[in-house]
Parts: structure tokens; C-alpha cells; sequence
């Protein structure tokens, strides 16, 4: 449905004036949302947010229109209290569609309510944004968004920013990297026992992507394998590729080779290609031909079948991830230019 008014909600362990629930995080960070279930031992998760904003309006954000100006960035918006920030070059189209992406994942059932509230609120009270270039990240500097405690960030390039596979083969990297803001800043923060990225992960989620790889011992970093310019993997074909239920077959299918990624990174990658391989995103033959030079479980049942551990742990509605793809198009609410301010 579209052209709905923006909903403001302040929301919180229990939201009477439109619907009830409670949001508690217990001592371990797994949320629940029931009809009235408190926790003993919880925290709960409030914040008031409005589906489409104006940066800067929320004074308990770090980002302000301000500090984005003298970032040099020139326009930008608000989705879920999440900034989406913009370089003169990012025509609005682009800008909108990312705008349109980060509420599908948010409200991936699209009713104006976020699907995880204690995620949204992490994101919110870290003051997270995406930073959007026309070509080249060095369009801006975000120094002084950094100096003022708004660090935490992802970076998206307009000219990766498309509809998904329509050249048959560039995936829509809005996508990708908005994801990558939600897990690394969100879910890691709120489950850590579960979905924490850092380069001391134990979380439930480093231990799965760890068998991924090949291997139940983690090369944490180059210096700890056998090959001190590369990371050591025992596949790097889907051809050949083991599965988490296969005992005699512990192949790598998941092969990461980027040298200049470290082992968060990985996480945050394992992350994306899971769950964007759940929700459909590379069911095409590009997106086979382009996932297998890194992933092999390109498809839902793919995963499922390869890598259960994680498909599970998705599966899980107490996490509340996403399950259908983004298409730039939110159902709630249509995003329009006027939603956009200049700096």
C-alpha cells in the first residue's frame, strides 16, 4: 500500500495506542517480542522513529545536516532514524532507492513497524548512517562526523546502487552494504552471543562461518595459516565443497580471499551472503556465476542444505531478519525528493 503519512511511534517494552507488545533483552541479548512477556532480568529496548525524516531532527543523534555539510555531503534523509547521507553527484533516484532498501530490510513485511526493535534501536542510539558517493568514497570525509562520536557507518556507490542482476551481472549493492550496517552495528551489538562480529568472535555465528571455511579451528588472521600472503582454505570450488552434515567431506563453502579483510570482516560478509542467499537474491545464473567465486550455497535450498547451522539460526523469528528481497520499492510508504534536505 502506498502513499501512507509517515508513522511516528515511540516504541518500547509495551505500545498501547496502536498495538501491544513487550521488547525484552535478557542477560545473553536474545530478544523476545510477546504479548506482555518482562524478563526478570531484561533490558528494554525503546525509540521513537518515523519512517522517512530530516537529519538532523532527532537531537539525540549525533549526525546533524551540520556535520554532514562540512563532510561534504550535500543532501540526505532519514529512514527508521538510520541517515542516509549524499555527495552532490548521487542523483535522487539513487539516494531514494537506498532509502527504499534500508526501510525493506527494517520492515521487510513493509506494515510501517520495524521487524526488530531492539536492532533499531541499537542502530539509532549509535547514530549509524550510509555514506553515498557518485563514483569514489574520497567525494567526502567524514573526520569531523567521526570527531563528533559518529563513527559508525557503511559506505554505498551510486553506480553500484541498481536493480538487482538486470545486466545480467551486478548485483544491487545497496542491498549488500546496508545489510552489512544492520548486522555489524545492530544485531552483533544486541546478540553477541549469537551474531557478535569482532576479531575475538566466539559468537554462535564465527563458530558456523569457521566450519564454512573448512575448518573448526579459526585462522584469525594471514600470520596463522601456512600461507602468510593469503587465507588458507582446503577448497575453493563449489564443485567440491563439503557440508556442515557431511563428516567425510569438510571442504570449504565459503572462501573468502580478500587480503585486506580481517576476520570481522569475514563474519560481516558470511552474514550478508547468508541471509541474501535465503531471501533469494542470487537464484539467477549470475548470481551463481558471481557468488561461487567466494560462496557456494547460492540459493535457500542451497543453504539449507550446506550450511544448516546458519540457515537455522536465520530461520529463527525471535531474530526477525529479513526474508524477502528488497526491490527498492517499500510498501508503506513511497519515498519522494521532497523527502530529501539539503545541506
Amino acid at each position: 500500500m502506498k502513499n501512507r503519512t509517515p508513522l511516528k511511534i515511540l516504541a518500547g517494552c509495551t505500545l498501547v495506542a496502536f498495538f501491544a507488545f513487550s521488547c525484552s533483552t535478557s542477560t545473553d541479548s536474545t530478544a523476545t517480542s510477546t504479548a506482555s512477556t518482562t524478563a526478570t532480568t531484561s533490558t528494554s529496548c525503546t525509540v521513537s522513529y518515523t519512517a522517512v525524516g530530516k537529519v538532523g531532527d532527532n537531537s539525540s543523534n549525533l549526525v546533524t545536516a551540520a556535520l554532514a555539510k562540512s563532510s561534504s555531503f550535500t543532501k540526505g534523509l532519514t529512514v527508521f532514524g538510520i541517515s542516509l547521507l549524499a555527495t552532490s553527484g548521487v542523483s535522487d533516484a539513487k539516494l531514494l532507492h537506498a532509502a527504499n532498501v534500508t526501510a525493506e530490510l527494517l520492515d521487510n513485511n513493509e506494515d510501517g513497524t520495524v521487524d526488530n526493535l531492539c536492532v533499531v534501536a541499537k542502530l539509532n542510539s549509535l547514530s549509524t548512517y550510509v555514506t553515498m558517493y557518485n563514483t569514489d568514497a574520497s567525494e567526502f570525509n567524514t573526520d569531523t562526523l567521526v570527531a563528533a562520536g559518529a563513527a559508525k557507518n557503511t559506505g554505498l556507490g551510486a553506480n553500484e546502487t541498481v536493480v538487482n542482476y538486470e545486466d545480467d551481472s551486478s548485483h544491487d549493492a545497496s542491498i549488500e552494504e546496508i545489510f552489512h550496517l544492520i548486522t555489524q552495528y545492530g544485531y552483533s551489538n544486541v546478540y553477541p552471543t549469537v551474531f557478535g562480529e569482532s576479531n575475538t568472535s566466539t559468537s554462535t555465528m564465527a563458530v558456523a562461518m569457521d566450519v564454512a571455511r573448512g575448518s573448526t579451528t579459526p585462522q584469525r588472521t594471514l600470520d596463522e595459516g601456512d600461507n602468510s600472503t593469503g587465507w588458507d582454505y582446503n577448497n575453493t570450488s563449489c564443485s567440491t565443497a563439503g557440508s556442515v552434515d557431511n563428516t567425510s567431506n569438510d571442504k570449504a563453502w565459503y572462501f573468502y580471499a580478500d587480503t585486506t579483510a580481517d576476520y570481522q570482516t569475514m563474519q560481516t560478509e558470511y552474514m550478508y551472503w547468508s541471509v541474501s542467499s535465503k531471501f533469494g537474491m542470487h537464484d539467477s545464473t549470475a548470481g551463481l556465476t558471481k557468488a561461487s567465486t567466494e560462496w557456494c550455497p547460492n540459493t535457500k535450498a542451497k543453504l539449507l542444505a550446506q550450511d544448516p547451522t546458519i540457515y537455522n539460526l536465520l530461520d529463527n523469528s525471535t531474530y526477525a531478519f529479513p526474508t524477502v528481497m528488497p526491490n527498492a520499492s517499500y510498501g508503506f510508504y513511497t519515498f519522494k525528493t521532497a523527502d530529501i534536505i539539503t545541506f
